[in-house]
C-alpha cells in the first residue's frame, strides 16, 4: 500500500468545474472538509463553515448534485454536500476504485492537499487522469502508507465508523437486524452515503484478505 501526497492549485478548480463550490464555501469561512465518500469523479463532502451558505447559490450550482444542512452548532454550521467534477474524465473511476480514498483533504485560499491511498498503479492512474483533465497536481511525497498495519487502518474514519455501526446495529446478522436505513440514521448520513461507506469498507477488507 502506498500513499501519495498532492496539492492542487486553485486553477485546478476550475478545470474541474468544480470552482464555484469552493468560492461559495470560502465566502461563509470555511473551516474543515471531510470525505465522506470518494465516487470517482465526484464526492461527498462534509464541510463546516462559520456562517451559513448561500443556500440558493449551492442548490443552482451544476456541480451539486444534492446538499443538506445537517446540523447548527454554536459558532459553526455543518453541510453534507454531493458533487460531481463535471470536467474529470469518467476513467477516474475505474482508477480510484482500487484507491481506499482520496484522504484527509484540507482546503485553503490556495488550493487544495489530499492524499492518494492504494497500489501504486491506481495512484499514478488516478494522477494521468487528473493531468488528461488539465489538473496538475504537484507531488509533495510519495511513500509507504503508515495508517497501520491492520485490515482495518486502511480504510477512512467514516467507512470504519460506519462498519463498525453496522456491525453493533446487527447489519451483518443472519437473519440481518438493521438495514441500510437504520446505519445511515445512527451516523448521521443519508441511506446511499451509508451504503458507499458500507461497500467501499467491504471492498478494501476482501483486498487485504483475499
Amino acid at each position: 500500500m502506498r500513499e501519495a501526497r498532492v496539492t492542487v492549485t486553485d486553477s485546478a478548480f476550475d478545470a474541474m468545474g468544480i470552482a464555484g463550490l469552493v468560492s461559495l464555501c470560502r465566502a461563509a469561512g470555511l473551516r474543515d472538509v471531510e470525505e465522506l465518500a470518494c465516487r470517482g469523479t465526484g464526492a461527498v463532502l462534509q464541510v463546516e463553515v462559520a456562517a451559513p451558505l448561500d443556500e440558493d447559490r449551492l442548490a443552482a450550482l451544476d456541480c451539486v448534485d444534492r446538499w443538506e444542512r445537517v446540523a447548527d452548532l454554536a459558532d459553526a454550521h455543518l453541510y453534507v454536500v454531493a458533487f460531481t467534477a463535471p470536467e474529470l474524465p469518467e476513467r477516474l473511476a475505474d482508477a480510484k476504485d482500487d484507491l481506499v480514498g482520496t484522504c484527509d483533504p484540507a482546503v485553503d485560499d490556495r488550493g487544495a492537499t489530499l492524499s492518494l491511498v492504494g497500489p501504486q498503479d491506481a495512484i499514478a492512474d488516478a494522477v494521468d487522469g487528473y493531468r488528461t483533465a488539465g489538473v496538475s497536481p504537484a507531488l509533495e511525497r510519495l511513500g509507504a502508507y503508515e495508517g497501520g498495519d491492520r485490515p482495518l487502518d486502511g480504510l477512512t474514519d467514516r467507512q470504519s465508523e460506519t462498519l463498525r455501526t453496522a456491525y453493533e446495529l446487527g447489519y451483518y446478522e443472519v437473519p440481518r437486524e438493521a438495514t441500510t436505513d437504520d446505519v445511515a440514521a445512527a451516523v448521521g448520513v443519508d441511506p446511499s452515503t451509508a451504503a458507499e461507506h458500507l461497500q467501499r469498507a467491504e471492498r478494501n477488507l476482501l483486498d487485504h484478505h483475499l
